[in-house]
């Protein structure tokens, strides 16, 4: 037997033998800040959940501070300049003329907007985050700060926001699936199967939610464990996962799996961009 051959099977006698880890989800919940019945319906789902807040929305610190006092994760949900419907961009909005300085001055008032916010992430953007100049400007700004974590929602597939945030060693991750861009229970609870698939497939995955009220109720009857995940805190999310980490040994034990024959459907779960948002 080759050497290669050799390091291949014992690798797939490994993988047999080590025992099954429950796959970690993390949810983030967007949009916070502006009905306040569903928001705060979402906030108090009795799951670790990430609340992503808009800044400058009416409740928008009323909720963060009901949600660091659930001990919930805190993000900026970060307007940003989409492709079209950018009169629901709201406030504090990021869009293509601004310069760098905007940007960054931009990006702190949003911030001081969000009381214990421990991370970003993209509301709309499908036009912005497709721009290396704007996307590295912003980067840039949030690296300076010293204590935020990025995520890319992914609104389009041509963002390049992740990319920037790894250049800059930022700790960044990307959403995975969209679990209620249709707003019924059967389509919800098809999407969050969809996420606990591509979880088991690589050891974790990340899906995106808003407070509408058949997601609240949904997500109220999930049963994670019985799926066979468990739901973390994104900030833990993001220690462990951060792209450029431990994504890499996930990719590695992705491809032992399959020289033993276990390929799965890692590329097909993974994509459900945002339609024009």
């Amino acid at each position: 037997m080759s050497i290669i051959a050799s390091a291949i099977a014992a690798a797939c006698l490994l993988v047999s033998q080590t025992p099954a880890r429950v796959a970690d989800v993390a949810i983030i919940i967007d949009d916070i800040g502006y009905d306040y019945r569903n928001s705060r319906a979402a906030v108090e789902l009795d799951q670790p959940f990430a609340y992503a807040v808009l800044p400058f929305s009416p409740h928008a610190q009323d909720l963060a501070r009901l949600a660091n006092e659930l001990d919930k994760n805190v993000i900026v949900h970060l307007p940003m300049e989409a492709d079209a419907d950018n009169h629901a961009l709201g406030p504090g909005a990021l869009m293509m003329d601004m310069s760098q300085p905007e940007i960054t001055a931009a990006l702190t008032e949003s911030v001081a907007a969000v009381p214990y916010a421990v991370g970003i992430n993209n509301h709309m953007g499908s036009r912005l985050t497709r721009e290396s100049d704007a996307m590295h400007w912003l980067m840039q700004a949030i690296v300076a700060r010293g204590d935020l974590f990025f995520v890319d929602s992914r609104t389009t597939a041509g963002s390049v926001a992740l990319q920037a945030a790894l250049q800059l060693d930022l700790a960044a991750t990307a959403r995975d699936v969209f679990i209620d861009n249709e707003q019924s229970p059967e389509a919800i609870t098809h999407q969050l199967a969809l996420l606990v698939k591509r979880a088991k497939q690589v050891g974790h995955a990340l899906g995106i939610a808003h407070p509408h009220a058949v997601t609240i109720d949904v997500l109220r009857n999930w049963q994670p464990h019985e799926a066979g995940v468990r739901v973390i805190a994104l900030a833990d999310y993001i220690e462990s996962y951060r792209r450029g980490g431990a994504d890499v040994m996930a990719g590695s034990a992705q491809t032992a799996a399959a020289e033993c024959g276990d390929e799965g459907e890692h590329s097909g779960a993974a994509e459900y961009p945002h339609a024009q948002r």
